[in-house]
């Protein structure tokens, strides 16, 4: 007998929705952030596992504990995530909250670069 339903539908969650484990947060949320650091914190933050420390994170992504502090601190001065180490980050907090915001600022900036040429035309 099979306990388990082999499909898999997306759940409701917080305004988001999650599909293959990963927290996919709604464009207005995105659009919200100030920048690429506040995304960082969203994606921290809306960790699926919480008792998830820093230091584990940076375990298993091969990071230095240190610079994953500096990643998620509140400062912008401290450095910030290497776009190499988004995708496992990612992968670890469940959510897809930073590339979710960086997909939207290529978008954004395309826009605008259009919008430039059309007035220089």
């Amino acid at each position: 007998m099979n306990l388990f339903n082999d499909k898999q539908s997306p759940l409701p969650l917080m305004g988001g929705v999650v599909q293959a484990q990963r927290l996919f947060v709604p464009p207005v949320v995105i659009d919200r952030l100030g920048g690429f650091r506040h995304a960082c914190r969203l994606a921290w933050k809306l960790r699926s596992n919480r008792r998830l420390t820093k230091r584990q994170l940076a375990e298993v992504c091969g990071l230095y504990y240190s610079h994953v502090t500096d990643y998620f601190s509140v400062h912008e001065a401290r450095r910030e995530l290497p776009a190499r180490h988004v995708a496992a980050v990612e992968r670890v907090l469940g959510n897809a909250v930073i590339s979710q915001w960086l997909a939207h600022q290529a978008q954004v900036t395309l826009l605008e670069e259009m919008q430039a040429q059309r007035r220089a035309a």
